[in-house]
């Protein structure tokens, strides 16, 4: 029998408050954890007191921790270590689930992997800084000396992302993909993937908001496009799982955007009428003060290391934006999705002549409120029925009512039961050597970075 649990939330947004107070809710009626507690920082203590005070369920303990004076500095050890000893139930061992800003992820992951606690981490896994600088390059190095050292431990490490469980991205079209590419021993040879959401932010917005990371130094590939890296990297494995006698590499090239080139992209009569229509830092300031990307586009290809030959040729983007359903105005209290943001993602998978399937998903406002968005999905295919009798030459299929999030609290769910195996910390190294290599190419527009498959 499962031992009962004392949760630790680490980080206590809106995102855990709207999303995931239900799943620890029926995780204490179930008896898989007694209760749970919160760390935050000091500068925060009115917004979370003023969501505990609204919590259907309230914590056991919370414990509020001094803010650190460098802007892209993590948590100290011994703080951590002395939170988490006070907030922790004797007998019962625990479990953190880590939602902090990204750049603090690695100290509390580091802490639960060093001390075997289970943890449950928040995308991307982290944000490597040296010399106040985020620096990239430091990816690939801190993950496998963290999976490393968990290894050792019966511990588990979970990590937090959408395309684990989701009902279309994982439940059909990655399914349906290793299904054929096993039956026909056909390689995936074209992926194109591009993900765009979010909003424009005033210029202003960049340096003066919280819920979003480009003030840190990292930008998109940071943020909300590790979901679909994690997406594209989990497709393009299906080459390796496949066809594992081969030895293949990926190399991509990226171009990024970046706040300082905001003024010269979006439109200037709309932005003059919420007066945001100048060039708000110039070249030299952006080199002091040097805010992450909002945009990326890069392409690839997927090569067989052995022989040099390419096998898959594809692309990946990840945008701020999509036309949205903000009019710019003061940012409301109280809306969980302040940025009025809607989403869209344009997903193609081919296996050379022989099938192909696309994927269009899109968030739909609903009603008056930013809080009203579900999610539309298309899914088309294609297929050489002469070769492939059983196939049709076009199928379409259409889901309505869908709630990404949905796929998020099945994670959660299966974490706080103790079963979750699809999202497992080790499984996320792949995404994150991809992640590390767009991130290094971005900071270096045109460079050739390349990762092992």
């Amino acid at each position: 029998m499962t031992s009962t649990h004392h949760l630790i939330v680490v980080g206590f947004d809106e995102i855990v408050a709207n999303k995931y107070l239900p799943c620890i809710r029926d995780a204490i009626k179930s008896g898989h954890i007694d209760s749970y507690s919160i760390i935050d920082l000091e500068s925060q203590r009115s917004e979370i007191d003023r969501r505990i005070q609204a919590a259907g369920i309230k914590p056991r303990g919370v414990v509020y921790l001094p803010n650190s004076g460098d802007r892209v500095q993590g948590t100290p050890r011994e703080l951590i270590a002395a939170a988490i000893q006070r907030l922790r139930v004797p007998g019962a061992p625990t479990k953190v689930y880590i939602a902090t800003e990204v750049r603090a992820h690695e100290a509390y992951l580091r802490f639960c992997v060093e001390n075997h606690i289970d943890s449950l981490v928040e995308k991307p896994v982290l944000a490597p800084v040296v010399d106040s600088r985020f620096k990239p390059s430091y990816i690939t190095k801190t993950m496998e000396e963290l999976i490393g050292v968990a290894a050792d431990s019966s511990a588990q490490h979970s990590v937090m992302t959408l395309s684990r469980y989701h009902q279309i991205y994982n439940q059909r079209v990655i399914a349906s993909l290793r299904d054929r590419m096993e039956r026909w021993e056909a390689p995936l040879t074209s992926f194109h993937l591009r993900a765009a959401g979010g909003v424009w932010n005033l210029q202003r917005e960049f340096e003066s908001r919280d819920d979003h990371p480009y003030k840190y130094g990292y930008g998109m590939m940071m943020h909300g496009a590790y979901h679909y890296v994690d997406l594209a990297t989990q497709i393009l494995s299906l080459n390796a799982e496949v066809f594992p006698e081969r030895q293949l590499r990926l190399e991509v090239s990226a171009f990024g955007a970046f706040p300082i080139d905001q003024h010269q992209r979006v439109s200037q009569p709309i932005a003059g009428r919420f007066q945001d229509d100048g060039a708000r830092w110039s070249a030299d300031s952006d080199a002091s003060f040097r805010f992450g990307e909002t945009d990326v586009t890069s392409a690839f290809r997927l090569v067989d290391a052995a022989t040099g030959r390419t096998i898959s040729l594809g692309t990946l983007s990840f945008e701020q934006t999509t036309p949205s359903i903000r009019n710019w105005g003061e940012l409301p209290e109280g809306v969980y999705n302040v940025n009025g943001r809607t989403s869209s993602v344009d997903l193609e998978a081919q296996l050379s002549t022989l099938f192909s399937t696309h994927i269009h998903c899109y968030d739909i406002p609903r009603g008056v409120s930013a809080d009203g968005i579900d999610a539309f999905a298309r899914v088309t295919t294609r297929a050489n029925a002469a070769l492939l009798p059983d196939e049709q030459y076009v199928s379409e299929e259409s889901f309505d009512g869908l709630f990404h999030s949905d796929s998020n609290r099945q994670l959660m769910e299966h974490w706080l039961r103790g079963s979750e195996n699809r999202s497992s910390l080790a499984s996320h190294l792949r995404p994150m050597q991809v992640t590390e290599a767009l991130a290094s190419s971005v900071l270096t527009p045109g460079h050739l970075a390349t990762v092992p498959f």
